[in-house]
């Protein structure tokens, strides 16, 4: 589906609560919602298959909060199981948009904090480019509340391309 083309054309619904959602199906506290792509698949395409068959257009993949910081090495495929689930369920409903989710990296950049700045556009342009791979549309950048850490991720995303209308 081209976003870009349907983004203006009508009112476009985004799926709601993804990690209510699978906490409702066993996610308790202090597990990251993100492993659940790998150990727990069939329900997290349950989720999307039920935002879509609610009317959702958009549906987001269980991206947030993945990121090398976090899940080390396995950051990669955990954001690339998560966009091929969102991915699936769009395919098997014959619609959709498939949106990768980047959120906070829950660090402080410098000079408040101990994560350079470059750092930060890697980690997201890292994270963008796995999701760009697995077939992403776009991508929402959401819950940051750092500017300087949205803008670290709107750059690390633009490197990678996934917004093809802006040019470095």
């Amino acid at each position: 589906m081209d976003f870009q083309k349907l983004l203006g054309s009508r009112l476009l619904f985004v799926d709601g609560g993804l990690g209510t959602m699978l906490q409702s199906m066993g996610l308790t506290g202090g597990q990251a919602p993100g492993a659940w792509n790998l150990a727990h698949p069939d329900k997290v395409l349950k989720v999307h298959e039920a935002y879509l068959a609610a009317g959702c257009d958009i549906i987001t993949a269980n991206t947030f909060g993945v990121d090398e910081l976090h899940f080390g090495e396995q950051a990669v495929q955990i954001v690339q199981a998560g966009v091929s689930l969102v991915r699936k369920a769009v395919k098997k409903a014959g619609r959709g948009i498939v949106a990768m989710d980047l959120g906070p990296t829950g660090k402080l950049l410098r000079p408040f904090g101990d994560l350079p700045f470059e750092a930060a556009v890697k980690l997201f342009g890292d994270m963008a480019e796995a999701g760009a791979q697995a077939g992403a549309d776009v991508i929402f950048i959401e819950t940051v509340s750092d500017s300087y850490e949205i803008k670290a991720a709107v750059l690390g995303a633009r490197k990678e391309r996934i917004f093809p209308s802006w040019s470095p």
